[in-house]
């Protein structure tokens, strides 16, 4: 990306397809069409059959790593040949690891590693529990997106995020810290659940 802000990635191919839609490549084996099981990289093949389906309507895709981590070594090569087809078929798409991250700084430097070095990913999710320092490996890359978790739709959400810190919800702490205190290289973003 150069001089340009990894957000602009995003906002060039929406501008482009004239879409915000992201598609989730959480392939779940075991819940994967029977057509792709016989297949030697059968998660790789449906997420092939789904770029090809939708790269024309797409300014995003997101895997969530679970998914392939489940797998193992053979999962993780899954994940690594949707990535290689994504740069070498669709290289302007943004494309996010749904991984929420947020360890010690020591280990987050090998998550960066592997999610944008390695995978060669735009972007990742970031739980921001731990702070500031702890997710400084990320925050410093300012050719990546950081997507900070801050106000989610699952059940349950309203057990950390509504509680209140000098009468605001902590939602609301973590969204103006990252505005104010964490975006030193204009690549933060915020998770927020559509519904919320």
């Amino acid at each position: 990306m150069s001089s340009l802000l990894i957000i602009d990635k995003y906002d060039h191919r929406s501008d482009v397809v004239h879409s915000l839609l992201c598609v989730g490549l959480d392939s779940a084996i075991a819940k994967l069409p029977e057509r792709f099981h016989d297949d030697p990289t059968p998660q790789f093949a449906f997420n092939r059959w789904i770029i090809d389906q939708t790269h024309p309507f797409v300014a995003a895709y997101k895997p969530n790593i679970a998914f392939y981590e489940a797998r193992g070594a053979q999962g993780l090569h899954e994940l690594k040949l949707t990535m290689d087809y994504l740069h070498d078929q669709h290289p302007d798409i943004f494309v996010v690891c749904d991984a929420k991250r947020g360890d010690n700084s020591t280990s987050n430097t090998g998550y960066v590693e592997e999610i944008f070095d390695w995978f060669g990913f735009d972007a990742v999710t970031l739980h921001p529990y731990m702070g500031r320092q702890t997710l400084q490996p990320f925050l410093s890359r300012a050719d990546k997106g950081c997507i900070i978790l801050c106000r989610t739709s699952n059940p349950g959400d309203d057990e950390y995020q509504e509680l209140l810190v000098d009468g605001k919800p902590l939602w609301q702490v973590v969204a103006a810290r990252v505005r104010d205190e964490w975006n030193d290289s204009a690549n933060c973003m915020l998770v927020v659940g559509a519904t919320q």
